[in-house]
């Protein structure tokens, strides 16, 4: 028969941030003395185990049948103030890195997302330690081993706004924000400071510097090490792939997508300008500056100031 045990301990990180004491800082630990501390680090800095949640409300222990969701693995209560902490295992866990899918990510901070709103969990919560299901000074439930999966969890929710995470920059959603942003600073930076004879560790901690910026904007900032194992991951990669060889080809490439999605008609393939007797570069200087008439073409402009009252026309070609 499965334990409490038999689900936290094998997926606790080889080291792992704790404390008897949150008021007085963490500490990191193996896993075995990091287990016999009341808080401690379930989820590796780049790995989710688990699903966490932190609820402030009367009866707390209670809400996830208040609202009408699937049991929670474990639910860890402050019998002082019966305020809880609850975990769901995933069957799969899910990378939080650039090492890891996009899709699944994204996926799995909807439905964070939506379970914290139904269990009005607090946002605030950072996740990176939580109420030790296993410690005496809790009371502690077990519900049952069974591991979910990211479709089983959605059967519950609603998640017809699933990108609402990531606005919201809560939960995985900051994982997903600081990465979409951090990735574009690097794309754009990378050959600079290749240019500029950086090293790979200049680079990356130029990354980090900026990922730390980023991160400080969120109500509740992501833990140090997963912003450090972001950075990390994209500064690893982007050195990697980002040459000046490479980038020509994929502007190559992407020039090459956008005139076959043109179609025939788009003025790269009639070159209109050759018709008319110009250059390229002509044409698309008059056709912004609205100067462009059909080839073969004239407008006439009138003259009335024709003698006896008589109307006079004299015609002037409109050079094109």
């Amino acid at each position: 028969m499965t334990t409490l045990p038999d689900l936290i301990l094998p997926r606790l990180p080889r080291r792992a941030y704790c404390t008897d004491n949150p008021k007085h800082g963490l500490i990191i630990r193996g896993r075995e003395v990091a287990s016999t501390k009341s808080h401690l680090q379930l989820n590796p800095s780049a790995l989710r185990h688990w699903l966490l949640f932190d609820i402030d409300a009367p009866v707390a222990a209670l809400a996830w049948e208040r609202a009408n969701l699937p049991p929670p693995n474990w639910i860890a209560v402050n019998p002082d103030n019966s305020h809880a902490h609850c975990g769901y295992l995933l069957e799969v866990p899910v990378v939080t890195s650039p090492a890891g899918h996009d899709k699944p990510l994204r996926y799995a901070a909807a439905i964070e997302n939506a379970y914290r709103l139904k269990l009005q969990a607090d946002p605030g919560y950072a996740g990176l330690i939580c109420k030790n299901p296993l410690h005496e000074r809790w009371r502690n439930w077990f519900l049952h081993d069974h591991a979910y999966s990211l479709d089983e969890l959605t059967e519950w929710v609603s998640l017809a706004k699933p990108a609402r995470a990531t606005e919201e920059n809560v939960g995985l959603g900051r994982n997903i924000t600081l990465f979409d942003t951090l990735r574009s600073w690097a794309y754009s930076m990378v050959l600079i400071y290749k240019s500029a004879n950086a090293t790979p560790d200049l680079w990356f901690r130029a990354l980090l510097h900026e990922a730390e910026g980023i991160n400080s904007r969120f109500p509740t900032p992501l833990p140090y090490p997963e912003v450090r194992s972001l950075a990390k991951s994209v500064a690893k990669w982007t050195w990697r792939v980002f040459t000046q060889h490479a980038f020509s080809e994929i502007q190559r490439a992407r020039a090459l997508k956008r005139w076959s999605e043109a179609g025939s008609d788009s003025a790269e393939h009639t070159k209109p300008w050759e018709l008319l007797g110009i250059s390229r570069r002509t044409y698309y200087y008059r056709k912004k500056a609205g100067l462009l008439v059909p080839a073969g073409c004239t407008d006439a402009i009138s003259d009335n100031s024709g003698h006896g009252g008589e109307s006079a026309t004299t015609t002037h070609p409109v050079s094109v």
